[in-house]
């Protein structure tokens, strides 16, 4: 029993920093030739298949002009710079009005505390942005995995009462909201499978 909850855990965990990673750093050459050798068979994901329909239809294209297209995607999508009224992926633009963003950011950083969670230092978002809270719910899946691993129960159920926590006072709250948004305003096959891959996985 534990080893396929372990299984679950690490598989949804690969995805998170996949997600994460998107979010978080810019998409290369190494990238791209990452996307090249997924494997092609549909699957029940609507977002992988997307995915992959994307690395299908650039294959052969000018890896720089593939790069341009989804940097510019990006900056629309991810830093505000469209004209469609999308916001950007933050916390506090997308809970309920009111919200302060210093007093989100107190309040995962308490999470990220509690956690021993430290982002890394080449990362210059705000604990809010989505990436990073991606980022720290895939770190949390892990450390249950391993508490797991070494059948001790008492800390897996303390990881996971902090994810499923997190889920509801932090990413559960918005990450939907956000992904539809992502969804109807990309204008690449490749972020609008980011999009589908975040509802089902969030």
């Amino acid at each position: 029993m534990n080893e396929e909850r372990i299984e679950e855990l690490e598989g949804a965990a690969s995805l998170y920093a996949f997600l994460s990673s998107v979010f978080l750093t810019l998409p290369d050459k190494e990238f791209l030739d990452s996307l090249a050798s997924l494997d092609p068979e549909p699957t029940e994901s609507a977002g992988y298949n997307a995915i992959v329909a994307y690395a299908r239809d650039i294959a052969g294209q000018d890896h720089e002009e593939a790069l341009m297209e989804l940097a510019r995607d990006r900056a629309r999508l991810m830093r505000g710079a469209n004209n469609e009224g999308m916001e950007p992926p933050y916390e506090s633009l997308y809970v309920k009005a009111g919200t302060q963003s210093n007093i989100m950011n107190g309040s995962i950083n308490r999470f990220f505390a509690d956690a021993g969670f430290a982002k890394s230092s080449e990362v210059k978002d705000a604990p809010e942005q989505l990436g990073v809270e991606i980022n720290f719910a895939a770190t949390l899946m892990q450390h249950e995995a391993v508490a797991l691993r070494e059948d001790d129960a008492e800390s897996a159920g303390y990881w996971r009462e902090m994810r499923e926590r997190f889920r509801e006072q932090h990413l559960g709250r918005w990450a939907h909201a956000y992904a539809k948004a992502m969804h109807e305003h990309a204008n690449t096959k490749f972020y609008q499978g980011v999009a589908l891959l975040i509802e089902e996985a969030v």
